[in-house]
């Protein structure tokens, strides 16, 4: 219930007789606020609320920022013409480990490499046919290349195959298809190691078969 507030007044009588004013007691009136102070109040109040909630939802996002350690963004790279491209993949799920690959357009295969931490040096490379698997009789294949990430489970033999893959697609042929690779480690460094076919899907009808 709002508090109000009383005007005390006080009351007098004027009597017949000739200079006499009689006191008769005082009158207490009850006044409403005003509304203007009501309002005023309000505002405050609101301007708190708001202010306490933003601040509460700063100190959260604060606390899960501290809590959680940022993920590195990796975006995969892609450059060339139509002579050749170049790519790089990523190779752990964590961590800022690259693979390099380059596609030669004119013979259809695919060379790559992996820096190693310590040495600074290409340690690990890749080599693969990749005309082959297409097996297009266009004298002239058309070649694009994706890089994207899998995350593919370990297969026989302990290999552990890297966290991305390689997509190549053919104009001719119209296909496209997946590869794999190994995870470079320190037992395979200084090989060179080919790439494994994991599947592929039409997008247009080949040309010349």
């Amino acid at each position: 219930m709002a508090r109000q507030k009383y005007t005390v007044f006080a009351v007098w009588s004027i009597s017949m007789r000739p200079s006499m004013i009689i006191y008769q007691g005082i009158v207490a009136v009850a006044v409403p606020r005003c509304r203007a102070k009501l309002k005023g109040d309000n505002m405050k109040n609101h301007i708190l609320r708001s202010a306490m909630i933003f601040a509460a939802g700063a100190l959260t996002m604060a606390t899960v920022a501290f809590f959680l350690p940022p993920q590195p963004a990796q975006a995969p790279v892609a450059s060339g013409n139509d002579k050749f491209t170049m790519v790089t993949v990523q190779l752990q799920e964590t961590g800022n480990i690259e693979g390099v690959f380059v596609l030669n357009h004119l013979t259809g295969v695919l060379v790559g490499g992996v820096l190693a931490e310590q040495s600074s040096k290409f340690a690990y490379r890749y080599l693969h046919n990749v005309a082959a698997d297409f097996k297009t009789a266009s004298k002239e294949p058309k070649y694009a290349i994706v890089t994207g990430v899998a995350n593919l489970r370990a297969a026989g033999g302990g290999v552990a195959p890297a966290y991305g893959v390689i997509y190549i697609g053919e104009l001719s042929s119209g296909a496209v298809i997946a590869y794999a690779f190994e995870r470079p480690t320190t037992r395979n460094a200084g090989g060179t190691m080919g790439l494994v076919q994991l599947d592929y899907f039409q997008f247009a009808d080949a040309v010349g078969r």
